[in-house]
């Protein structure tokens, strides 16, 4: 029985996968100018522009509604609102997206969900894909966008092929925008220069921006502690990424440093707009509490005036448990470091490195990047 269900997941994943090949030629065809785009009215052209627009932040919308119009184009009669088997008519979006569309994504490197977007809880409720679905998803234009095409599709004849090709070409037009996008690396800017820049950039606004800090000063500390006597043979860990769980189990904050004997020796806390309290302190010393670690940092872009009043909190580990610990803002730390600098364009490059290489930065952040060191 097993190996029946095995051949039968096996043929819907190849007669899936062949059809979303073709409609993905298809909108390869209109990218590239050799085919006319679909003739979607407004009102739907611009939902589906909603989605692309926020593929990165929202990827499980993209995966689902993605499986929704491949599940129509395959079979027209299928209401696909009733996306989970359970529901009387419905259909298991979830095993197709995870058998068949989720992989395709990554393959394209289009933004994906790491098994399926029905992972996501606003999208996984029990409840029809209908203009008043409860599910929570921000923000609310790119819900409207979703339901609204899919109610287009169910309700409307608006024509699901077209769709897809239409969304598909939002994902090729933004991935061949970001493969080709050249960040800016300046030279010669002052250490309050570079620091400016850099504020602004985690200041942006734009979803994601809490790991713009982490970088900055992973960056700094990557160029400053190979010459430093303290930090002889001692390793700084990669960085983790935000969206993966941690391959060691002793990881203590967002930057990780270890000695020759692999024993935790620093560890960094960075915060993004989070005023510093007593309780985020306690939290952090619970989780170095019972390390070797012998300085921890808890930095934070918010606008303290006074870290002094954080001294208590500092004594009161340093008595319990021995190690330093170290309150401060992230662009003052790095004021204070890049004095130490011959050229702040070795760090200015280290960062913009970090920001290429990081699998969490999204588009419009390199984009904002380049926007900023221009003016």
């Amino acid at each position: 029985m097993a190996s029946k269900r095995r051949g039968l997941n096996t043929a819907q994943r190849q007669q899936e996968r062949q059809q979303l090949e073709v409609v993905y030629q298809t909108a390869l065809d209109v990218h590239q100018g050799s085919l006319q785009a679909p003739q979607i009215p407004g009102e739907f052209l611009g939902h589906s522009q909603t989605i692309t627009k926020n593929q990165e932040t929202n990827r499980g919308v993209l995966a689902v509604l993605c499986t929704l119009l491949l599940k129509k184009v395959m079979d027209p009669k299928q209401d696909i609102r009733l996306h989970q088997a359970k529901m009387n008519g419905g259909f298991a979006g979830r095993s197709m997206d995870k058998r068949t569309v989720t992989p395709f994504l990554k393959e394209q490197r289009f933004p994906a969900m790491s098994e399926s977007g029905w992972l996501t809880r606003t999208l996984e409720q029990a409840n029809p894909y209908t203009l008043d679905y409860p599910g929570v998803i921000s923000p609310p234009e790119v819900k409207s966008a979703f339901l609204a095409l899919v109610d287009g599709v169910q309700r409307q004849a608006l024509p699901a092929e077209d769709v897809l090709v239409s969304l598909l070409v939002g994902l090729i037009e933004f991935r061949d925008r970001n493969t080709n996008l050249v960040l800016s690396r300046p030279v010669n800017l002052s250490v309050y220069d570079a620091v400016d820049r850099i504020s602004r950039h985690h200041d942006s606004g734009i979803p994601g921006v809490a790991r713009l800090p982490v970088l900055a000063i992973h960056a700094i500390v990557s160029i400053l502690a190979p010459g430093m006597e303290r930090y002889r043979n001692c390793i700084i860990l990669p960085l983790e990424h935000h969206n993966a769980a941690d391959t060691r189990t002793d990881l203590i904050g967002d930057i990780n440093i270890v000695d020759g004997d692999d024993a935790l020796f620093e560890g960094y806390e960075i915060k993004h707009n989070i005023r510093i309290t007593p309780e985020i302190i306690e939290t952090s010393f619970q989780k170095f509490q019972t390390t070797p670690v012998k300085r921890f940092y808890i930095l934070t872009t918010y606008p303290h005036e006074d870290y002094a009043e954080f001294l208590p909190e500092v004594r009161r580990v340093a008595q319990t448990h021995g190690c330093q610990l170290i309150v401060n803002g992230v662009d003052r730390t790095l004021l204070y470091y890049l004095r130490l600098l011959r050229d702040t364009g070795q760090f200015i490059n280290e960062y913009v490195s970090n920001v290429e290489t990081d699998p969490t930065i999204t588009f419009q952040l390199k984009e904002a990047w380049n926007s900023i060191v221009q003016t």
